[in-house]
C-alpha cells in the first residue's frame, strides 16, 4: 500500500513542474518605464497605467503639467487633473 505522504510528495513535485515556466529566459524582454500608480501631486490628482507593451515615462510637472514618453506599441492611460468623484 502507498503512504499517503508519498502520494502527497508526488503530487507536489508534479505540481511544481507543470508550474515551471517552458519558456526559455534568454526570449523575455525587459520593458521599462513608470510604474502604474495614481496620487497627488502639487495639488493635483494624477493617474497612471501602462500594460507594459513597450517603454514608457510619465512625469508629473509644476501645477498641472505633466509629460508622457512613449514607445512604439503597448496600451497607457495617465493625466492629471481632480480626482473622479469628488468635487472641485
Amino acid at each position: 500500500m502507498v503512504s499517503f505522504s508519498s502520494v502527497f510528495v508526488a503530487c507536489l513535485s508534479l505540481g511544481g513542474a507543470l508550474a515551471y515556466p517552458a519558456v526559455n529566459e534568454t526570449e523575455l524582454v525587459a520593458r521599462g518605464g513608470t510604474p502604474n500608480s495614481a496620487g497627488t501631486n502639487n495639488g493635483f490628482y494624477y493617474s497612471w497605467w501602462s500594460d507594459g507593451g513597450a517603454s514608457a515615462t510619465y512625469t508629473n510637472g509644476p501645477g498641472g503639467q505633466y509629460s508622457i514618453t512613449w514607445g512604439s506599441g503597448g496600451n497607457l492611460v495617465g493625466g492629471k487633473g481632480w480626482n473622479p468623484g469628488t468635487t472641485r
